[in-house]
């Protein structure tokens, strides 16, 4: 496993930081009701593990590989899977070490190393010649998706991020990090729309309007990054960061069923 452009991340992985960016939490208890959603474990290259769940409908069009945001828990993406799989959509949702019943704790740097053993772990599973494979970030989980999609481009047919970032720096201002004070640069942080350029394929970028925490000028910065000639951007009025889903749902579903409708493997 290669980290995209081999990037160091040492400069922001650091105690002060991970303690403000996650916040993991333990889920060892709950039950999934639904014959169609399964639970799955994940290997990691340590010897830890990744929990999380994979929705999958008889017939489908394809999968998409869901990295959620820094507050949230695969098992809570149960209901939203059930709504991707009436629109005959594939979900796999994954955690990070940490959360969930996954092992460990959780840093930047084994967040961008796990998303490669994630992936190598979902590929082996998907028939590469005949099934569609599209990965997706939410907020943080952005970081993984376009870790994957620059590392993968020809492996990944589609993009999409939910309230995603282009720039590291005023997401760790924005948590309270004194960046200054750490000696931190943009380029030392995730290089999201570094990343996002080297993607060809169709791209999804949904972003909420009134997003305080991590504002739509960011999505727009992605989007100019952007080098494919198949993109989108669906914003979403009166939305905010934790409620874009069910305040745009029917909007947002609309626009994940074209980009399934236009890629191709």
């Amino acid at each position: 496993m290669n980290r995209w452009g081999n990037r160091d991340y040492s400069k922001i992985d650091r105690p002060e930081i991970n303690s403000v960016l996650f916040y993991p939490r333990q889920n060892t208890d709950y039950v999934i009701e639904n014959k169609f959603i399964k639970e799955i474990v994940i290997p990691l290259a340590d010897g830890g593990i990744i929990s999380g769940i994979w929705a999958e409908a008889k017939n489908f069009r394809g999968t998409i590989l869901f990295f959620h945001g820094n507050g949230e828990l695969a098992s809570e993406y149960v209901d939203i899977a059930s709504i991707f799989l009436q629109s005959s959509i594939n979900l796999i949702c994954v955690d990070y070490c940490g959360y969930g019943k996954s092992s460990g704790y959780p840093t930047i740097t084994s967040m961008i190393d796990d998303a490669h053993d994630i992936f190598e772990f979902v590929r082996k599973r998907i028939q590469q010649e005949k099934e569609i494979l599209v990965v997706m970030g939410r907020s943080l989980g952005c970081a993984s998706a376009l870790e994957i999609a620059a590392s993968y481009k020809n492996e990944v047919d589609g993009l999409i991020i939910e309230s995603g970032f282009a720039h590291t720096l005023p997401l760790l201002v924005t948590m309270g990090v004194d960046t200054d004070y750490f000696g931190i640069e943009e380029r030392d942080g995730f290089g999201n729309d570094e990343k996002i350029k080297c993607f060809s394929k169709p791209v999804l970028i949904i972003h909420a309007e009134n997003d305080f925490l991590i504002p739509i000028n960011q999505a727009e910065i992605l989007f100019t990054a952007v080098s494919s000639t198949n993109k989108k951007f669906l914003k979403i009025p009166d939305a905010g960061h934790n409620d874009i889903f069910f305040t745009g749902q029917h909007e947002y579903i609309q626009a994940l069923n074209e980009l399934m409708d236009t890629v191709k493997n």
